[in-house]
């Protein structure tokens, strides 16, 4: 049960109203669906475990290694030379899979924002907006490549937009998942790092399912919190049992301020909170728009 006694930032439900929030959504948003299998798209961790069990013990103690002290993207690149080219059909076998929107999805559509980015690439996401959650009357507009193009976006306020930040399933050329293709198309790129970094000045971003373990997306967050420290801050969905220290961490270095919740019963309150705040996004709309009446 949901404690009646959260309340949200005043500005985060204002810029809901506004439609002026980015939602940023990790694995934890696809994790939450059942797929027509009955499982769950798994995680990165269990997905290159499982994924090492391929491949002779040697290279399956590297990735255990490394899995160990969380350095995905070189365990990830041990995997796809060890694989070869049954690499990208292992990443359609997994990310490819078919599920229903969970509640957390019918939730995150409800909050009606222009533009959603998300480090997953498959496409539970565009599912969604499938079904009949939500106001939206059209397909959002789909972006797989983050290249000079992507920066029309803020101009073009007809609908809305989903920015796969990591490729698509689609296009495994897109992808980005290991130490390579991250040095390539994130660390590389300065669109990337200017895309996402005029985003964070223009727009409020509140993160969901998203660990901050991404090193590409965690850098760029500290480093505008270090050149723009009077900035507005940005929000994000965590763990309410975490140290408060790592919470201070997080506003101090990384301009976040953490909402916690009771990650339970497989994070059963958090479309539920989320649901909550979409009512209070909504509220604050029809007062916004009652006052251009007067």
């Amino acid at each position: 049960m949901l404690s009646s006694q959260i309340t949200f930032n005043s500005d985060l439900v204002d810029d809901l109203a506004r439609q002026k929030v980015v939602l940023f959504l990790g694995a934890g948003v696809s994790a939450s669906a059942r797929t027509r299998s009955g499982s769950h798209i798994k995680g990165w961790d269990q997905f290159l475990t499982d994924l090492s069990d391929k491949t002779e013990d040697e290279t399956k103690k590297q990735i255990s290694t490394l899995l160990g002290r969380g350095d995905y993207l070189l365990a990830c690149e041990i995997l796809k030379g060890a694989l070869a080219e049954r690499w990208d059909q292992e990443i359609k076998q997994e990310f490819g899979q078919i599920a229903d929107p969970s509640k957390l999805h019918e939730a995150i559509v409800s909050l009606d924002q222009r533009i959603v980015i998300t480090t997953n690439f498959d496409k539970l996401l565009e599912a969604s907006w499938e079904t009949k959650i939500g106001q939206s009357s059209h397909f959002p507009t789909v972006s797989t490549k983050i290249d000079a193009n992507i920066f029309s976006l803020l101009k073009d306020h007809s609908g809305q937009h989903l920015i796969k930040l990591h490729g698509t399933i689609d296009d495994p050329d897109t992808i980005i998942f290991s130490r390579s293709e991250y040095i390539r198309m994130a660390f590389g790129s300065a669109t990337y790092a200017t895309f996402l970094e005029t985003m964070l000045l223009t727009h409020t971003f509140l993160f969901i399912g998203f660990s901050m373990e991404d090193p590409a997306v965690s850098s760029l967050m500290e480093m505008y919190a270090l050149r723009y420290p009077r900035a507005r801050p940005h929000y994000i969905f965590s763990d309410k049992s975490i140290a408060s220290n790592l919470f201070d961490i997080n506003r101090r270095l990384r301009k976040l301020i953490a909402i916690g919740y009771d990650t339970g019963d497989s994070h059963a309150e958090l479309p539920e909170l989320i649901a909550k705040l979409s009512g209070e996004m909504k509220k604050r709309r029809r007062e916004l728009f009652a006052s251009m009446l007067v």
